[in-house]
Order: structure tokens, then sequence, then C-alpha cells
């Protein structure tokens, strides 16, 4: 684990409270708002820190830049095929939980242990059908 430093405390509060998934930019944007000084560069190093030790999760978004999530629990994401926007589907505890439970039926059922789960939903946000109707 890294040292810690103000900024890297402030992105993981940031990214662990959202239930949408901001690109590096979004998060510089939404930071310097609570720390001015801080640099994009120092988004980026943090980023890839964070990511390297398992705090944050890279998403690959298919349309647009990549995408940070801070929610370690198993979960399905929601992802805007116009717009590239990525939000949790299943953003509640107990949801959580029963996820949980399916994985491990799943885990009996194929005989091995489920590492990691990547879960996705694609379509089109409100915000991106109502664009097309106009």
């Amino acid at each position: 684990m890294k040292k810690y430093s103000k900024q890297r405390e402030l992105m993981i509060q940031n990214l662990t409270s959202r239930a949408d998934h901001p690109t590096a930019e979004e998060l510089y944007a939404e930071l310097k708002e609570q720390m001015p000084e801080i640099g994009m560069a120092t988004i980026y190093r943090n980023l890839n820190d964070l990511c390297e030790e398992g705090l944050v999760h890279k998403l690959k978004a298919k349309v647009g830049p990549d995408r940070f999530d801070g929610i370690a629990e198993p979960h399905i994401h929601f992802e805007c095929v116009v717009c590239g926007k990525i939000e949790n589907a299943m953003p509640y505890h107990n949801e959580f939980e029963s996820l949980e439970d399916e994985m491990k039926l799943i885990e009996k059922k194929v005989k091995g242990k489920i590492e990691k789960v990547n879960l996705s939903f694609e379509g089109t946000c409100n915000q991106c059908k109502g664009k097309k109707k106009e």
C-alpha cells in the first residue's frame, strides 16, 4: 500500500460513495473544487496505484475513456452504448448479498472458485434516448 496522502484519501472517498463511474477527467473536475491545488498527473498516478492495489477498478468503456469504480463487492453495471456512461445496476446491500448467494451456487456447479465478477448490461441511458427523439 502506498503512503497516505490527502489527495489519495479524497479520491477513495469520492469513488466509494458514488453509483456512477467517472472518467479520470470527471474525477479531476470534481476534486478540483474541493482541493484546488490537485493536478491531473496526481489523479492519474493515484488511480493507477489504487487499481494496482485492487481498491479501485478500471472499467474499459465501449465508448469514450476508461471509467473508475470504487465498489469492491460483486455487482452489475449498466453501460450506455451511446455516451459510454457506466453506473451500478445493483446498488443496494441486500442485492449484493443475493448476488453473492448466486455466486456460491455457480461455484458449486462448476466446482471452482469465482475470483472476479464482471457483469454488465448494455443499452441506451435516458439522457441519450431523449437526444435520439429530438
